[in-house]
């Protein structure tokens, strides 16, 4: 059955705007009075056939509501579900505690606010026997709050649903630094009714689109928006998008990323989707639907659906150690830490770590912190029983380096200790073209301060061991912000 085309829900599209305006407050004028709380409840609920596919979980789930600027607490409101005047397609089972009734009707004692999805007191509409895929009933909804005030809610519960796959490699690997590789749409509906219009978006992370942007998306950032109106896809239809992108592989970052979400415009976009409100129409080709393209493939029916590419571009990094100059019982400030050599860039989380021994009968006085919140710190480093400090690194970019400063006092006991880089968390060790420096000393000698691996600079401690002052620099690890040393 070839998909078919239909004309725009102009009503729907025009209320919808309507909606809009009503709450739009001319320039000059005070704002209105905060609205009176009422129950919510969406407009539509999807529930499974008797027997058939369960529902995924990306689906909207059953959200009601009622604010009542108080807090949930002592239960003096009354919630009724009521599905009585359509017990051939629909029954209710209640959930939590507080509820009774039967198979059409549930009372629940609630709070003076109410949440579905936090109390745990309510009911769920499941297809009654002998229903089939495209009957439909109400579920009515009654709040009573404790003062007496009266809200109610509908929602159309339908016994079936579109819904909408999309192929996708899971995974594209071993692309060249710079090269090129064709990314194909796909969408068929996996569901039992008709899905009315299409709505798509991707978004790209590293890998750089080389086709022009198509006129019929809007574009925010890397983030595009397609929506295809005219477009029914029957249960069991698939469409592809063409042309599709032409991605270009990056040529220092070793990964990259492509992620898409499609969705019936009629029911709009699943929960969790974040869809841009503004963007650019872009001045390429449309992107055109292709009915019955790619019926074949991994499909995927998750809220958001990954590929993930993978680039030949290891990183090499090199341990950074150092020489430290003193006799038994000094300290001294050592600056240990690692080296991005490249010629690759493995993103903002490198899968390394540094460890460090310290020269054997040397004691740790002070070592890095980060800042967790405003003047509140923690160590930087976790330590076992042997004294092993492991050190998360930070550092990513093609000649980065990350040091990481400790205060020593040095022991009468004589022998080196040594920075090494292994697999964050233990994991196996990434691809690395020079496996040799991926270990450095730390040698105790009586010979002026150096550094192998780069400079060396006067480090300091300053309030009380929280931060370290490097070169005048002060230098904080707090949560996601980390500075880097070059």
């Amino acid at each position: 059955m070839p998909v078919r085309p239909h004309a725009p829900r102009t009503r729907g599209v025009l209320l919808a705007l309507a909606a809009c305006l009503t709450g739009v407050v001319p320039l000059g004028t005070a704002p209105a009075a905060a609205a009176e709380p009422h129950l919510t409840a969406p407009a539509t609920y999807h529930i499974a056939p008797p027997g058939g596919r369960k529902r995924p979980a990306r689906d909207k789930r059953l959200h009601v509501s009622y604010d009542g600027d108080a807090v949930a607490g002592k239960k003096t409101g009354r919630l009724i579900m009521d599905v009585s005047g359509a017990g051939d397609v629909l029954r209710l089972k209640k959930f939590g505690n507080g509820c009774s009734g039967d198979r059409t009707r549930i009372v629940c004692a609630v709070g003076a606010s109410y949440n579905s999805w936090a109390d745990w007191a309510g009911a769920l509409p499941y297809a009654a026997p002998g229903s089939k895929a495209g009957d439909a009933g109400d579920l009515r909804m009654r709040y009573e709050a404790p003062g007496g005030k009266v809200s109610e809610a509908t929602t159309r519960v339908v016994v079936g649903g579109p819904v909408l796959e999309i192929r996708r490699p899971e995974k594209v690997a071993h692309l060249r630094p710079g090269a090129r590789t064709p990314f194909a749409f796909v969408v068929r509906n996996a569901g039992e009714t008709p899905a009315h219009g299409l709505g798509l978006t991707y978004t790209t992370d590293a890998m750089t689109p080389t086709t022009e942007r198509f006129s019929n998306c809007s574009y925010h950032a890397a983030t595009a928006v397609c929506r295809f109106p005219a477009l029914d896809l029957a249960p069991g239809e698939s469409v592809g998008l063409a042309p599709g992108l032409d991605l270009r592989a990056p040529k220092t970052e070793t990964a990259g990323s492509l992620y898409q979400s499609a969705w019936p415009l009629d029911l709009g976009p699943y929960e969790g989707v974040v869809v841009p409100d503004e963007g650019e129409p872009g001045k390429g080709p449309a992107l055109r639907p292709e009915p019955g393209k790619g019926t074949t493939g991994t499909w995927s029916d998750e809220d958001t659906a990954w590929t993930h590419f993978s680039v030949d571009n290891p990183s090499d990094y090199a341990a950074v150690g150092t020489r430290v100059p003193g006799g038994t019982g000094e300290e001294r400030d050592v600056r240990i830490g690692a080296t991005n050599n490249g010629p690759g860039d493995p993103g903002q989380n490198p899968p390394v770590e540094i460890r460090f021994t310290p020269p054997q009968g040397a004691r740790v006085l002070k070592e890095p912190m980060e800042e967790l919140d405003e003047d509140y710190f923690e160590p930087l480093c976790t330590h076992d029983k042997a004294g092993v400090y492991t050190c998360p690194l930070t550092v990513h970019e093609p000649g980065d380096t990350q040091r990481l400063a400790f205060r020593l006092r040095l022991g009468t006991a004589s022998g080196d200790g040594s920075v090494r880089l292994r697999g964050r968390g233990g994991k196996e060790y990434p691809a690395d073209p020079e496996p040799a420096n991926d270990k450095a000393a730390v040698t105790v000698t009586g010979a002026g301060p150096g550094a192998s691996g780069g400079s060396h600079a006067a480090a300091w401690w300053a309030g009380g061991g929280a931060a370290v002052v490097v070169a005048g620099a002060l230098v904080l690890w707090a949560r996601g912000r980390h500075s880097r040393a070059r």
